[in-house]
């Protein structure tokens, strides 16, 4: 067999690798592990804000144009990571297109994973929380059957 050469043939290559029954729950946690990488990322991106505003003023005897560069450099860091936060974003939509095909919101088996991991901007921790329990956090939980990274939010 060859190795799959894009995110469409790779995960059809993971999901056939689970039996037919046990698929959808396969995909949900795929959905809610590519959802704990965005925590992570999302997490990564607020401390290196916070790096760049004020732990580089406290370092002794750094000059001007040393101190804009490092500004500089964290800028484009934070613009790679928003670069895979968007990636995920991507993955996590093709994962909910498929998971969807399989079965429907309403009648889904049960599924094992009952938490999800995200990043909570007011504590600047990543924190773990019910799936079950809609409003603990602002994102979760998304719906994997229908996730659309393009979707304004509706408040």
């Amino acid at each position: 067999m060859t190795q799959p050469t894009s995110l469409p043939e790779s995960l059809n290559e993971y999901v056939g690798e689970f039996p037919e029954a046990e698929r959808p729950d396969a995909l949900h946690q795929l959905f809610y592990g590519f959802y704990s990488r965005i925590a992570i990322l999302d997490r990564t991106t607020h401390e290196l804000a916070r790096w760049a505003r004020s732990d580089i003023e406290r370092i002794a005897g750094l000059e001007p144009a040393v101190a804009e560069a490092l500004r500089d450099n964290a800028l484009h860091v934070g613009r790679d990571l928003f670069a895979s936060r968007m990636r995920t974003m991507s993955a996590m939509k093709l994962v909910s297109d498929r998971l969807a095909t399989l079965c429907s919101a309403d009648d889904h088996p049960p599924f094992t994973l009952q938490h999800a991991v995200a990043f909570d901007e007011g504590s600047g921790e990543l924190r773990r929380y019910e799936l079950a329990a809609t409003g603990e956090h602002a994102d979760l939980p998304y719906d994997p059957f229908a996730y659309d990274p393009n979707a304004e939010r509706v408040n």
